[in-house]
């Protein structure tokens, strides 16, 4: 889990900072779907910073693809995603985004969370946005409940007792629906 202690920057999803991570996937395949079966999409945090996306063959998730300027040398990154919440503008998906590290091979996960981002659209290939639900303001009893895990001032292992979906439509139903929050994140 050192992979993420020395502030690693994922690319696209933006940069590592007081997130939630493991060291095993947090999806299982039979809960992993496609946001739109066979397309490829465009996974962003902003309207500057997207990536086209493909779904990975013989397998639920997809490949996030370097932007075509960042060279050669930027590798895929894999991200699935699961159903976590109904919104009132629609759909939240809980994202898994796989992390290896390059030098030793170490592999780590990140919580995203995805929202439908018409705004951010190109041509006909549909855009989502991620945002990292943020660890290091877990109010201390739902650290007990959820058996959360602060790892350092930056990073928070999943939850043990509980799900991370279980956790996030808990604690993060009002973020979800505040335009501020997938605009600021």
């Amino acid at each position: 889990m050192h992979l993420f202690r020395a502030g690693l920057a994922i690319g696209v999803a933006g940069v590592l900072s007081a997130c939630f991570m493991s060291d095993t996937p947090f999806i299982p395949d039979e809960d992993a779907v496609r946001l739109d079966e066979g397309e490829t999409v465009l996974v962003c945090t902003n309207s500057d910073d997207c990536a086209r996306t493909i779904p990975n063959r013989g397998n639920p998730g997809y490949l996030m693809m370097p932007p075509p300027d960042e060279g050669e040398d930027e590798g895929t990154m894999a991200i699935r995603f699961a159903p976590l919440v109904e919104a009132s503008f629609g759909p939240v998906w809980l994202a898994e985004i796989k992390m290896v590290d390059e030098d030793d091979g170490d592999v780590a996960y990140v919580v995203g969370a995805v929202r439908r981002a018409p705004e951010f659209d190109d041509g006909e290939t549909k855009a989502f946005d991620v945002e990292l639900p943020w660890c290091d303001d877990v109010p201390e009893p739902d650290l007990e409940t959820y058996g959360i895990a602060k790892l350092d001032s930056y990073t928070c292992a999943l939850p043990t007792k509980a799900s991370i979906s279980d956790y996030l439509r808990a604690t993060y139903m009002g973020f979800f629906e505040d335009p501020d929050w997938w605009e600021d994140s």
